[in-house]
């Protein structure tokens, strides 16, 4: 079934269907991201010049596995650096700020810079608690603190009135190459009564020195030393390899892109697309003539649609419901990447971005989609599975696409889709359709 099937229209965050088939079947379900120490070789028992951070492009690098970096330096009995942390991020091109993501000038998580050295998804948790009485300032604590953070604390604690706090993240002004700083700034008034706190998370300005100024605090707790600072480098040839850390493999990495709609990992995985189809260092460029090169083999060509960045921020990107489901179809036939697939995909009343939606219904747990959601922007593609219809054959799940674009509201557009995708879950074909032999997948687009 299609309507208005062969219109190019916004589908939102439907696009990380596009950036993760293409990058599972590209790159494997088994590929993983790499994070490594070096050294440089000349050094004295217990002391080494510098160290160097080399980062490709992982996604998912948290202060818990910088930590665990560490460990190596403590075993060979690592007391000092007397040089400085060097952050070498050459496995990606110095573009921070994806395409179309200029449109808005925010500091939300969801819009955090990229890096081939990340942490924590770029951003930065704050929790604002109140003091110990009326008047004085706000506590905030950052996690992870580093030096690489300036706050302004003008929030102050009350005991009446109520809570209004505002927080926000910038860059340093006129701060020197290597020097810059992301500023987080606190307004407003908490209540004594918020004892747990208040929870915010901002994105950072330089992944680079944000990583490296974490890795500098980690090593203190160590008990190792650095003379030096932290800046922007590359390792050089010579130097010695400590400790390599390795990521979960990009099938379960998947799961966060397209359950919990992390732009953030979308669009790291392109960049690494690009690097590692195109050569160093990776770009949203590289990534996305991979991205073509993949789409020609499943029949969408090139110029029959717009794709700019990977994760569907903002007003940019532009497919068809044909084509949403073409790519559908192809992930679920190809037999290399089809369960990591499927499986990355929020599951209706039960997980993800839908995990409220259709549960209780006929719909709960057999549908498997992804969400995409703008302004006048709803979207919902994915696979509608079917109960087993008693002693009848099993009939395959059936790929749909609902694409609704120019609503004044989507709250009707998302009651529209649970209805469609509720239906298909009941349907039943009147012919046996054999596994080995998959019935066409219905096309699906619900505009305004």
């Amino acid at each position: 079934y299609g309507k208005n099937h062969e219109t190019p229209l916004n589908i939102a965050s439907n696009v990380k269907l596009v950036t993760t088939a293409a990058a599972l079947a590209l790159l494997g379900p088994e590929y993983r991201f790499k994070t490594a120490l070096y050294v440089d070789r000349e050094h004295k028992a217990g002391e080494y010049k510098n160290l160097y951070l080399r980062g490709y492009g992982d996604p998912a690098l948290g202060t818990e596995e910088l930590w665990k970096l560490t460990t190596e330096l403590l075993s060979r009995g690592v007391k000092r650096f007397r040089g400085d942390i060097v952050i070498d991020d050459t496995f990606f091109d110095e573009q921070r700020v994806g395409p179309a993501f200029e449109q808005k000038n925010q500091d939300s998580a969801y819009r955090a810079p990229q890096g081939a050295v990340s942490l924590n998804y770029n951003a930065i948790s704050v929790r604002v608690l109140p003091g110990v009485a009326e008047g004085p300032p706000a506590r905030v604590q950052l996690d992870p603190p580093s030096a690489y953070f300036a706050v302004q604390n003008e929030a102050r604690t009350v005991e009446k009135g109520r809570t209004s706090l505002v927080v926000e993240s910038s860059e340093e002004k006129d701060a020197p190459p290597g020097r810059e700083r992301t500023v987080v700034r606190v307004r407003g008034t908490i209540r004594t009564t918020e004892t747990s706190g208040l929870d915010y998370t901002k994105r950072v300005a330089h992944p680079d020195l944000y990583a490296g100024y974490t890795l500098f605090e980690l090593l203190q707790k160590r008990g190792i030393s650095v003379a030096g600072r932290v800046t922007r480098g590359s390792a050089p040839p010579g130097a010695l390899l400590i400790d390599t850390h390795y990521s979960m493999p990009l099938g379960v990495l998947a799961r966060d892109i397209n359950k919990r709609s992390n732009n953030f990992m979308a669009e790291q995985v392109l960049k690494s697309l690009g690097a590692d189809s195109n050569g160093k260092p990776g770009s949203w460029q590289k990534g996305l003539q991979a991205v073509s090169r993949y789409l020609e083999g499943l029949g969408i060509q090139p110029g029959r649609y717009t794709m700019v960045n990977g994760s569907g921020l903002f007003d940019s990107n532009r497919f068809t419901a044909t084509q949403v489901t073409t790519i559908l179809r192809g992930a679920y036939r190809d037999f290399r990447i089809a369960a990591d697939f499927v499986a990355s995909l929020a599951l209706a009343g039960a997980d993800g971005t839908i995990a409220h939606r259709m549960a209780a219904g006929p719909a709960d747990r057999y549908v498997r989609a992804k969400t995409g959601t703008l302004n006048g922007v709803s979207c919902l593609s994915g696979y509608a599975g079917a109960p087993v219809p008693g002693a009848q054959p099993l009939r395959p799940p059936l790929a749909f696409s609902i694409l609704v674009n120019d609503v004044d509201e989507t709250a009707s557009a998302k009651r529209l889709q649970d209805a469609i995708v509720e239906s298909l879950v009941a349907f039943q074909s009147p012919q046996v359709v054999s596994a080995a032999q998959p019935a066409p997948p219905p096309v699906l687009l619900a505009p305004k």
